[in-house]
């Protein structure tokens, strides 16, 4: 009878550790983008190698361990391309961010879309938005606030151009998952993002055909860190987010997912120098106390529906 607790208990440990292990992945190869781009690889080449390259190892993966994932019925095929496109921008609209603020910046900034969707379904129901939302809101807005310095020096310190496309990472974040609600109960997620990969590299390189791409990309010194971030980044911590939500759900994943600002944050410090205000540090974890509070909305249900049906569990952000 003590067995079965012992067990669940060392799923929810190992699950955890797999969601910061991912979280660690994501801001290792976001800060490993923002090298590449400081060394003269343009934000588009390292978007097109990371979705080219995340597209073929997520390809291998499911190749070696699950195939029946592979098929796409043909259905689904325009709204599959949507939200590859979706993901295009949404990666794109990233990097162009990072290339020009603090890496923690640019990703508070789209983490915050996540409350502003929330209260946008609210809007759209014609309903009083629930509590948690309510909360959710005036966190996330005083975080980015705190974060990017509106009305104080900090502000002007920070890239003008670069604000712009961390809000339209945000709205372009608002449209992934937009897409991505549209398909998830019919499509695995596994099998969208190998195929919204693939939309989004083809995308691109109809942009920026392989020969037009800088040379320097080529070279070993860039081409090798352009591929991991495209396996670390994509199909690594996706591997591990996936088998997560079995065994904690998706509500709880997306909340330890908000890890990712923390970890982004570290790295970007250690590697980089990006260092933060302490007012920053706290807009940071405001933000992170608004995306948390706002998915308690989320029935716990949620996470025994996943164990029933975890082929059709939303997975993290693609940062």
């Amino acid at each position: 009878m003590s067995q079965p607790p012992r067990r669940r208990g060392g799923a929810g440990a190992s699950g955890c550790l797999m969601v910061v292990g991912a979280c660690a992945l994501f801001g290792l190869s976001g800060t490993a983008s923002r090298v590449l781009i400081d060394h003269g690889t343009s934000a588009l080449t390292v978007t097109q190698f990371r979705m080219g390259a995340g597209f073929l190892s997520l390809f291998a993966v499911l190749a070696l361990t699950r195939r029946e994932l592979l098929r796409l019925p043909w259905r689904w095929l325009p709204r599959v391309v949507l939200f590859g496109l979706a993901l295009a921008a949404l990666i794109y609209c990233y990097s162009m961010a990072i290339a020009r603020l603090p890496l923690a910046v640019a990703l508070v900034l789209q983490y915050s879309a996540a409350a502003w969707l929330a209260a946008a379904d609210a809007v759209r129901r014609r309903r009083r938005p629930a509590a948690s939302v309510l909360v959710a809101l005036p966190l996330t807005l005083g975080g980015v606030v705190l974060m990017v310095g509106v009305g104080g020096a900090q502000l002007s310190r920070l890239d003008s151009l670069g604000l712009v496309f961390g809000l339209a990472t945000a709205a372009a974040y608002i449209l992934y998952l937009v897409c991505g609600r549209g398909i998830g109960g019919a499509v695995h997620s596994a099998t969208s993002t190998m195929y919204g990969s693939l939309v989004a590299a083809v995308a691109w390189t109809c942009v920026q055909p392989p020969w037009r791409i800088e040379s320097g990309a080529w070279e070993p010194r860039a081409l090798v860190p352009l591929v991991l971030i495209g396996v670390l980044g994509m199909a690594a911590p996706f591997a591990l987010v996936l088998t997560a939500v079995r065994s904690l759900g998706p509500t709880r994943v997306s909340m330890l997912g908000t890890f990712e600002i923390v970890a982004t944050s570290v790295i970007a410090y250690v590697w980089l120098g990006q260092a933060l205000t302490l007012l920053q540090c706290f807009g940071g974890l405001l933000v992170v106390a608004g995306v948390v509070v706002c998915g308690r909305q989320v029935p716990e249900e949620e996470g025994q529906s996943a164990d029933r049906a975890p082929d059709e569990a939303p997975v993290a952000g693609p940062n």
